[in-house]
């Protein structure tokens, strides 16, 4: 079913031996041997062989089966179908509660560094953006950012995703889903290289009063206030939060995000649920650079406000009727003068908005068989007569999906459906899945799977007209889109592992891909400036993902993605992928504290000019101390987090010395 804010039952508890690996010994010495011969560049894959050894040392009676499974959901995000991770026709990290707050992140986008394959980066520090693979964009269009089931891509410009993504309160989120590949056989345009649901608490897990404040280093600054009541039929939430920083060092891009948001979460009647969400939201931040005419020292200003709806009726213990509604708008105040035309006024401002509905049905259709099916509709339209040329443009999409999961036999399980969507002005693409899980035993099961993806034009790809006047008469010319692009598509292949080893406390993920990416749409240097298609490029890598559990007070996260481009014909597009990226996060209780250190390493890219703005190989260390306490009936936590605490590292444009400057705050949470 559609991705639901409630929070599913967890997987089934599962028999496991807690008996050491019978050949730990011999495994461990071959690492020891390896660890005093290896480079530096073999260090990660020592390490994940050594934490293998090492779980074998674990005492069987630190942990209980509860203990290693509890909190694990079935995933929604994949085929719309509650499943667990073992029968997912797809790679799916999940981020839940404690880890987000363990973290010591301030967005979501700081989160995703904990997901193989994302990078976490921004074309200034007011505007940060989660990119898996490959940096395609500066905004993150290629990715599908789903919050309660309410897509946040933006209208109004090029499809963006950052600001979106930043448009939810951290301490409101359940869990995080991460699909690590493409899904517009579910979720259609913009679900063109991975999904990130985030999934906020239900409001009756929220009830009382939690306040909290955070200062620190670098202008860090944040705010929050929740307050959460009711009763079994109807339970509510509000918070206000505000966060707000100095962005990078030697840019123009300090920042303040404050937000509003509401939830209620009602039951009408027992087999029928009611969610409601809405939300304003405001991003000020500082833009453009001293010694450019055309972008200028200035401050941009979004405003956005949603309202958000699902409608959930239980038919049958087997089938589910689910409708929903959205309806966001945006507005963006971008004006400025051209420095060396005195009265040229660059105006990058207007409004957008978004209207969607959606069914959806979710039945069982007998022993090992169950489908869901649905139609949704979307009008998006933006007003700007600065970026148009007049007063309204828009386009409608039209969607029909479906999906049906067989069982033929208790090891096989097999995924095939599918997206067709009409756009008014794009035309019809048609995204299907194909995918096949095999279970070798219990705890272990591979994948293999066949999806075509695609994401539509924006707006401003299919109707951009930008001019200036001066006086009357006009005097530039700078974008005049034709509206004869395609969709970008991808068609991806997998093979997978997941491995989830309860004797060992551990669960490794692992997934190879291709990804052959056509006709990305690309500005094309006319003037004025058309946007093309452009022959696109493969990437092919593997990626894994260990989650080590040895004890109730320790946790270990080791990813890492090795990439590859193939046929690219620009070297940007070649530049833009790193050849590999690591994150190792460990989480530790020591008594009454909670310590956490992150380790994050990304490869050589460039997110603009290879030429000029080709970052180094950095790496960034991230730690948190926290001592949670109690004043009388008051919980209470005390956190100090050091964010690049190794040092500063240039990011984004080295060719402007921009860098993320190490940072230290501390935070004091209250809750009622």
């Amino acid at each position: 079913m559609q991705p639901s804010s409630a929070t599913p039952n967890p997987l089934p508890a599962r028999q496991f031996s807690s008996q050491p690996n019978p050949t730990h010994h011999t495994v461990c010495d071959s690492a020891k041997h390896h660890e005093t011969t290896a480079r530096r560049g073999r260090f990660s894959r020592v390490l994940l062989v050594g934490l293998l050894c090492h779980a074998g040392d674990v005492v069987a009676a630190e942990l209980t089966e509860k203990d290693y499974f509890s909190d694990i959901p079935e995933i929604l995000t994949v085929t719309r179908l509650a499943q667990p991770l073992s029968e997912t026709p797809g790679a799916v990290t999940v981020i839940d509660r404690a880890t987000i707050r363990r973290s010591g992140a301030r967005d979501v986008a700081d989160l995703l560094r904990l997901v193989p394959g994302y990078i976490v980066s921004g074309w200034n520090g007011a505007n940060p953006v989660g990119i898996y693979h490959a940096a395609l964009s500066d905004s993150g269009s290629q990715n599908q950012v789903l919050i309660d089931g309410r897509s946040v891509y933006s209208s109004f410009y090029l499809g963006d995703t950052h600001r979106g993504m930043m448009g939810v309160v951290l301490e409101d989120i359940e869990r995080i889903e991460v699909l690590r590949g493409s899904n517009s056989a579910a979720y259609g345009a913009n679900a063109f290289l991975g999904v990130i649901n985030i999934v906020t608490s239900h409001a009756a897990d929220t009830t009382g009063t939690v306040v909290s404040a955070t200062a620190g280093g670098e202008g860090v600054r944040d705010t929050l206030l929740r307050h959460g009541w009711g009763s079994p039929e109807a339970f509510f939430r509000l918070t206000a939060a505000s966060q707000s920083d100095h962005g990078y060092r030697n840019a123009h891009d300090d920042k303040t995000f404050s937000q509003i948001q509401f939830r209620g979460d009602l039951k009408p009647a027992p087999d029928t649920d009611l969610m409601l969400t809405a939300g304003v939201l405001r991003h000020s931040a500082g833009e453009g650079f001293s010694t450019s005419a055309g972008n200028p020292l200035r401050t941009v200003l979004w405003d956005s406000f949603f309202l958000n709806g699902s409608w959930q009726k239980s038919l049958s213990p087997d089938e589910l009727l689910k409708i929903s509604a959205s309806y966001e708008q945006e507005s963006i105040h971008d004006q400025s003068y051209y420095q060396t035309i005195p009265g040229l006024l660059l105006d990058f401002g207007g409004r957008g908005q978004r209207l969607s509905a959606e069914l959806q049905h979710t039945v069982g259709l007998g022993a090992g068989l169950r489908a869901n099916w649905g139609f949704g509709v979307k009008h998006e339209a933006a007003f700007s007569r600065p970026l148009y040329f007049s007063d309204k443009a828009s386009f409608e999409r039209y969607q029909l999906f479906s999906n049906v999961e067989w069982k033929p036999h208790e090891r096989w399980i097999i995924n095939a459906g599918g997206l067709w969507e009409k756009h008014s002005d794009a035309g019809t693409e048609f995204a299907p899945r194909l995918a096949v899980n095999y279970r070798l035993a219990p705890e272990h099961t591979l994948r293999a799977g066949l999806t075509r993806s695609f994401r539509s034009p924006s707006l401003l790809e299919l109707k951009a007209d930008v001019r200036y006047f001066l006086g009357g008469l006009q005097v530039g010319h700078t974008y005049l889109a034709r509206g004869e692009v395609r969709a970008e598509s991808v068609e991806s292949r997998e093979l997978g592992y997941l491995g989830e080893l309860p004797a060992l406390r551990l669960t490794l993920d692992v997934r190879a891909f291709e990804e052959r990416l056509k006709d990305l749409i690309r500005p094309r240097g006319d003037n004025p400036t058309d946007f093309v298609n452009s022959p696109g490029y493969h990437l092919r890598g593997i990626e894994y993902q260990v989650r080590w559990k040895p004890n109730t007070d320790t946790e270990i996260w080791l990813n890492q993605a090795f990439l590859t481009t193939l046929n690219s014909v620009r070297d940007q597009d070649s530049a833009a992928t790193p050849r590999h990226i690591t994150t190792l996060a460990w989480f530790q209780r020591i008594g009454a504290l909670e310590l956490t250190a992150q380790l994050h390493n990304v490869d050589s890219m460039s997110f603009r000019n290879p030429a000029s703005d080709r970052t180094a190989p950095r790496t960034r260390l991230d730690l948190r101390l926290a001592w949670p306490f109690r004043l009388g009936a008051t919980r209470a936590e005390i956190a100090v987090i050091s964010q690049a605490a190794n040092g500063s590292y240039p990011v984004f444009m080295p060719s402007r010395q921009f860098e993320f400057a190490r940072r230290t705050f501390g935070t004091l949470r209250l809750e009622f």
